[in-house]
Order: structure tokens, then C-alpha cells, then sequence
């Protein structure tokens, strides 16, 4: 067990700067190098094929796209590659942006020299084009239906793709009727129909920007060619290494808020760091010891962690940030980075199951409703979670317009009794011997067995497993977990190979949409709609809340009218077991200098820091 360990550092050891200004020769200024961690490899650092968080948040060091969330207005965009915001023509449904001047992407021996070249409003185009083309592409979805004469490319690209790779290539040079390159700065992009979300969309890594000329030399996989303000300098199993991009635009710090720790580098041309590096520990406890040594310059806290620094009884009296350090850790140089992320944990059946899924009918209903009136959330989140959240009793999260009107899930509560009764009306036969439950189906005799995929080997996750196994023994279901790796899980999703998957979604853009989605007919597997549900009462209302935009008060309303009945829809049907939302709880050293706690600010390490110890 790792606790004796962790207690043996905290007896007596002091944090050191080891992330800090590496000392340079005469007349040089220090480098500035921000050691960190991941607790896994990114499975691609192709920004067209990154779907999950590591991956996204590693590949998003060397690209860039039209616009960025901007670093101290949560949810706001501003203008990143693009020189401004763009031009809505709402008659025509049509964006249209002007580049910077000054973008290069950085060099690489796909160009002419090696130089890297600027950038045109032809790379925009084609980057577009190339997400939409790419077979194993799981982003599409942020464009799909919604650009004129994108759907059709995508359908004769993935035809050519299948014929070879020079043909796939080929058809990368056809022209996209709503993809326009007017002149070398400006882009014209147009809608197939109202789309409020679109600006956040293309946000997304999905719409990154790459030059042809790597696309066509090699797979980006571990090979980035981007814009930003990184570039990869080494890749090995132990962890990634960025560098200063030499050729980044001359773009400075601006708009700091005067209470913001980066206000005393305001004016400081970005990147603030000459170097990020990034550890990769599957291992816990490692990872402590490495931010106590002052090695890493942030670590999360697993339950043994939380324990030894978190005070939960400031906790439970209402206490936040550094104030939830114990006594003994306060006078070190530790802060507490203390949030509430849109993020929601779940558990999806795949509804093309025969047991749990549509073709069972109301049995496979009673199963699904009866292991989520099983789930002891407030238990799961006490025990597993240190009581780092809430129960999602809804699928949009606190904080997130829509969360109010989205009505309470009725069958995400705690009552296994219930769960009981459902299942006997079902049809299903309950047997009760010395308290245990047993479910069998009275027309095979035999008993109900469902089996959840969870996404890691951890030793949380075995335990988080048997406790899954036991709570859901209160409605005589036997739950068998396979634990597997990150990218396991993932490709098992895809495929829709898994019975019941407990996954979770970070969302990418502060909008009901975006969560709702998850449950749209269209988008099922392999596409992002894991569970595979479709309900053609659903689609329809997700089609028009999808057109709708919350900055008008109409639509707004109606917007929160259509949230209300697909809730009821979803607790009828339970495709998902909602869990939590997720409070993000996680020390910093007290010299780390970085922007504040932003969901979807992937592209917010530029202004990473180390302070000087003076």
C-alpha cells in the first residue's frame, strides 16, 4: 500500500524549486523550464484525431485554431489565428475570417528547406477538408450536417480511401461548396443551417490548422506541424518534452486582471516558459513523491493524497482553495487550485444490446432503470471521491445554462426497493436468501449478469469495481467489470463491443448542446454517442435546440422548454446511469505561475510560469 510511503515524506521533507529558471551563462537569461505529469501517453497528437483529454491537452502545445477561449473570461472567445472576430451574414448563413500576417507554421522537413512557411487562408480550407475526410477521425461531428457540401466530400473521401492512399489524396484537392478561400487572408465558410455553436465548435482541436504538406509526408500521429507556440522537441515512454516554437508570432501578455498571480508579466512576449516537460507515471505515489521533491509543478490527489493534505472537516463546513490545506501543510509553499469542471461521470448502456439494450424492450428497460436506482451516489462520492462532488441527477452541469430547466432524473435516486419492484413487474424473478438478491429471467432460468467496462487498472478502479458488484447486488443484478487501459476503453466504445461502458465527458463548450448530443440518434457509435441510443422523440427536440442560441431571450426560453422534456424522455428510458459532477481539487507549487482553472482553455499553457525564488 502506498499510505506508509506518502506518510514517511510528509514527516519531515521540504518542497524544493526543482521546476524553476535553469541557470544560463553570462549575459544569457535563465531558461525557463515547468516540469508536469500525465498519467498516460496521448493517444495521437494529431489534432483531427484527438478525442480525449491527454491527447488534446498535449497536441494543443503546437496548434492553433481561428479562435481561442480567452485565458481570464471564462466561456469567452477571441480571435487567435484569425485577425479579428468574424463576419456573420445570417441571411446567407455565412462566417467569414481574415488571418493574421504574421502566422509561419514551425519548421519541419516537410517544407523546403525545412523552413516552415506562412500560413494562407487555403490551409484553413484544406484543414477543414482533411478533418473531414480522415477515416478514424472521431471529431467530425463538430462540422458534420452543417457545412454546405461537406457531407458529400466526406462520403467520396472515405470511398477513395478505401481504393488507396493516393486516391484519398487526391480528393483532399476537390473544392467544398461552403469551404472558400477568397484571397490568401480570408476564408468564407457557410452554413447549411443555423448553428450557434459553431464558433465554440471549430474551437475544438478538430479545427486546428496544418499545412498539406505534412499531411501528405507523414501521419501527425507523433510528428505535430502546427502554428503555436510550442513545438515537439522528444517523445519517448517516459514523457514528452516541448520546446519554444522559434517561429511564434510576436504576441504578448495583455489583459491581466490586477489580482491575477500573471499580472507581473504583462507585456512578456509569449510563450512565458522556454520548456514544458511532462512526465508519464502510471503510478500514484510517484507522482507525490515528485511534487514533494519539488520536481512537478502540479499533482492531483487520489483518496490517500486527499487525506493526508485536505482538511475535511473545513471541507464539509464550506471551506475552499487553501483553505482546505491541514494546519501542518499551510506554511509550506503549496496552493490549493480548487474548482468545479463541466465534466459528468456515467455509466451508458449500449442500447444494440440484447439484455440491456432496445431489442430486450421493458426488460431490457427494468435492468437499466433498476441498476441506476441501485447507484448510491452520495456513497460513490463520499468513499471514492473524498467527497469531491455532487450526484448528476441531470445531464448539464452546474453552472452550465440549461441546468435549471433540466428536470431532476427520477430514476437516478437511490432506491434499491424500487429497483426491485420494477424488475418483478418486468417479468424478472427476485430470489432473497440471507439478505443476498438474485435475478433471473423466468423465461431462461437464468440469472442476469451485465458487464461494465471500466477505463483503467488502478487500484482505485479495482476498488471502485467491487464496490459496483456489491451495490448493484442490492437489486439482485451480478455486474462483472473488466478493467482495461485508457485507449482499451476507448477503442471498445468505438466499436460498441461492451455491454455497459463507465465513461465520462469533459464538455467542450459551455452549452447544453454540447452534453445533449451525447444521446442524438445520428451521433451513435463510432461516433460520440457511446450508448447507441436513439429515440426519434429526442432527435427531434436535439435538432431544434440545436439551432437555438442562448443570447436570445426567445430561443433561450424555448431552448430551456425542449432541455425539460428530453430529460423526461431520458428518465423513461435510461440509456445512462448519471454518477457525478466532478470538483477538481489539486496542489500547485506556490512559484508555478499559470493562467486560472479553465475547462475548455487547452491552449492556456503559454502562459505557464516559474517565479523566481527572490
Amino acid at each position: 500500500m502506498r499510505t506508509c510511503c506518502v506518510l514517511a515524506l510528509l514527516m519531515g521533507l521540504t518542497v524544493l524549486w526543482d521546476s524553476c529558471p535553469v541557470l544560463a551563462g553570462p549575459g544569457e537569461s535563465p531558461r525557463v523550464v515547468v516540469r508536469d505529469s500525465e498519467s498516460g501517453e496521448p493517444r495521437s497528437l494529431d489534432p483531427h484525431r484527438a478525442g480525449d483529454v491527454i491527447s488534446t491537452r498535449q497536441c494543443m502545445h503546437a496548434y492553433e485554431c481561428l479562435l481561442e477561449y480567452d485565458a481570464f473570461t471564462p466561456g469567452a472567445l477571441r480571435p487567435c489565428l484569425a485577425e479579428g472576430m468574424p463576419v456573420y451574414d445570417r441571411e446567407k448563413l455565412t462566417y467569414t475570417f481574415k488571418l493574421r500576417n504574421d502566422i509561419r507554421f514551425a519548421d519541419a522537413p516537410c517544407f523546403k528547406d525545412g523552413k516552415g512557411r506562412k500560413v494562407t487562408a487555403a490551409d484553413v480550407v484544406f484543414s477543414f477538408k482533411r478533418l473531414a475526410a480522415l477515416p478514424d477521425s472521431g471529431g467530425y461531428w463538430v462540422v458534420e450536417r452543417q457545412v454546405a457540401g461537406l457531407d458529400e466530400f466526406r462520403v467520396a473521401a472515405l470511398e477513395a480511401a478505401q481504393e488507396s492512399q493516393t486516391a484519398w489524396l487526391k480528393c483532399l484537392d476537390s473544392a467544398v461548396e461552403g469551404l472558400r478561400a477568397i484571397d490568401e487572408r480570408t476564408i468564407s465558410i457557410r452554413l447549411l443551417q443555423p448553428y450557434a455553436q459553431f464558433l465554440h465548435a471549430i474551437t475544438l482541436p478538430y479545427g486546428a490548422v496544418l499545412p498539406h504538406e505534412a499531411a501528405h509526408e507523414y501521419e501527425f500521429t507523433r510528428q505535430p506541424v502546427g502554428t503555436g507556440p510550442f513545438v515537439l522537441k522528444e517523445y519517448t515512454a517516459s514523457g514528452l518534452t516541448w520546446a519554444r516554437n522559434p517561429n511564434y508570432r510576436d504576441v504578448s501578455l495583455t489583459a491581466v486582471p490586477a489580482d491575477s498571480p500573471l499580472k507581473a508579466y504583462e507585456g512578456r512576449r509569449l510563450p512565458l516558459a522556454d520548456e514544458l516537460r511532462y512526465e508519464i507515471f502510471a503510478d500514484d505515489q510517484v507522482v507525490t513523491k515528485q511534487f514533494l521533491e519539488g520536481k512537478l509543478v502540479q499533482m492531483g490527489l487520489n483518496r490517500d493524497d486527499f487525506a493526508h493534505f485536505i482538511d475535511r472537516e473545513a471541507m464539509k463546513n464550506g471551506a475552499t482553495g487553501d483553505d482546505l490545506l491541514k494546519e501542518e501543510w499551510r506554511k509550506r509553499a503549496i496552493r490549493v487550485v480548487d474548482y468545479t469542471e463541466p465534466t459528468i461521470h456515467y455509466i451508458s448502456f449500449n442500447m444494440n444490446d440484447a439484455v440491456v439494450g432496445t431489442k430486450a424492450g421493458g426488460k431490457g428497460r427494468a435492468i437499466r432503470q433498476a441498476m441506476s436506482l441501485a447507484f448510491d451516489r452520495n456513497a460513490y462520492i463520499e468513499k471514492h471521491l473524498s467527497g469531491r462532488g455532487t450526484p448528476a441527477n441531470r445531464l448539464i452541469p452546474p453552472g452550465t445554462p440549461g441546468h435549471a430547466e433540466a428536470s431532476e432524473l427520477g430514476n437516478q435516486k437511490y432506491d434499491p426497493a424500487a429497483g426491485r419492484k420494477l424488475l418483478t413487474e418486468a417479468g424478472f424473478e427476485l430470489h432473497e436468501k440471507n439478505g443476498a438478491w438474485t435475478v433471473t429471467d423466468a423465461d431462461t432460468g437464468k440469472q442476469v449478469i451485465v458487464r461494465v467496462l471500466l477505463r483503467s487498472t488502478s487500484d482505485t478502479t479495482k476498488e471502485y469495481a467491487a464496490w459496483l458488484v456489491k451495490t448493484m447486488a442490492t437489486v439482485g443484478i451480478a455486474v462483472e467489470c473488466e478493467l482495461m487501459t485508457f485507449g482499451e476503453f476507448l477503442d471498445r466504445q468505438d466499436e460498441g463491443s461492451g455491454q455497459a461502458y463507465d465513461a465520462g465527458w469533459v464538455m467542450d463548450y459551455p452549452d447544453a448542446q454540447n452534453m445533449l448530443q451525447l444521446l442524438y440518434g445520428p451521433n451513435k457509435s463510432p461516433g460520440i454517442n457511446n450508448a447507441a441510443f436513439d429515440n426519434a422523440e429526442y432527435n427531434k427536440r436535439y435538432e431544434e435546440l440545436a439551432r437555438l442560441d442562448d443570447s436570445v431571450p426567445a430561443e433561450r426560453k424555448r431552448k430551456g422548454e425542449l432541455i425539460g422534456e428530453m430529460h423526461e424522455l431520458l428518465d423513461r428510458e435510461t440509456p445512462w446511469i448519471t454518477v457525478d459532477f466532478r470538483r477538481i481539487i489539486r496542489l500547485q507549487q506556490g512559484n508555478f505561475m499559470c493562467a486560472p482553472p479553465a475547462p475548455f482553455g487547452y491552449t492556456n499553457t503559454k502562459y505557464n510560469a516559474i517565479a523566481s525564488k527572490d
